[in-house]
């Protein structure tokens, strides 16, 4: 583990070294996180205006504006790609060199990852401040709101990188996941709440989200940091099930992985 902990150290430095040399290109991968939302906010917001309750799922127009102002912050914290970059990696031969380092390649993985997000706050900061200021988000969390929200938003974006990660994993049999990408960004989209609130889904839909990873990544860390959501007992299951979906998700990499190497034959592209 110590010898795994170095070599993310040494990734993560090579990472921000990269990253800052490309800020140009990275401003521009972290405008969709902003764009998205606030395009979803403006379409909902104006839904809920026109409504006879003034509400959306029980959100107005304020609680909308924390809704998504909140869920760009989710969703940057728990950005991952992996499951559009393995299929690459395995088909051209990519991952060959990195079987030869003594650590897992996931290491080099999770140093681009954590790079790209602490790079990007310098652009994304300021724009998350002056939607705010736009929009005049409405919160209601209390301190312990707050407290657990954001242990719930460390925990969702741990997961949302271990299952991009363990699902990528299928390159091993199927080189080529932009399909499979795509569906899984819909599934994280609609199941995890990024495109409206799950109680503005119809009732089969908001059914499989509660049952789903996608929602404990997403809208559980979102709604308690919105406050008044959930409540104390209600949070505490939140998070247990996200330590279930973590360790479902880490024995699904274990499986797939090991199971993978045994298969696995670098071809060209």
């Amino acid at each position: 583990m110590m010898a795994a902990m170095r070599a993310l150290g040494a990734h993560l430095r090579a990472h921000l070294a990269v990253m800052m040399q490309y800020r140009g290109e990275v401003l521009l991968w972290s405008v969709w996180g902003i764009v998205n939302p606030a395009v979803l906010y403006a379409m909902w917001s104006a839904a809920a205006e026109s409504s006879g309750s003034h509400e959306i799922a029980s959100y107005d127009r304020a609680g909308l504006a924390a809704y998504f102002l909140v869920m760009m912050i989710v969703g940057h914290a728990t950005g991952a790609w992996d499951v559009y970059q393995m299929g690459h990696f395995v088909r051209t031969g990519v991952l060959s060199p990195m079987l030869l380092h003594p650590v897992l390649p996931m290491w080099r993985s999770l140093a681009e990852n954590i790079a790209y997000k602490v790079v990007t706050l310098m652009f994304v900061i300021p724009i998350w401040i002056g939607f705010a200021w736009l929009v005049g988000p409405a919160f209601k969390a209390t301190a312990w709101e707050y407290l657990l929200g954001t242990i719930a938003l460390f925990l969702g974006a741990a997961l949302a990188y271990l299952l991009s990660y363990a699902i990528s994993l299928i390159a091993f049999w199927a080189p080529k996941l932009d399909a499979l990408g795509e569906i899984y960004f819909a599934l994280c989209m609609f199941l995890g709440g990024r495109f409206v609130p799950i109680a503005a889904l119809p009732d089969s839909i908001a059914g499989l989200a509660r049952v789903m990873p996608f929602r404990w990544m997403y809208q559980f860390p979102t709604e308690l940091l919105i406050g008044g959501r959930v409540g104390f007992r209600d949070t505490l299951i939140g998070l247990g099930l996200q330590i279930v979906w973590l360790t479902f998700s880490f024995v699904l990499f274990r499986t797939l992985w090991f199971a993978g190497l045994k298969r696995y034959t670098a071809v060209s592209g």
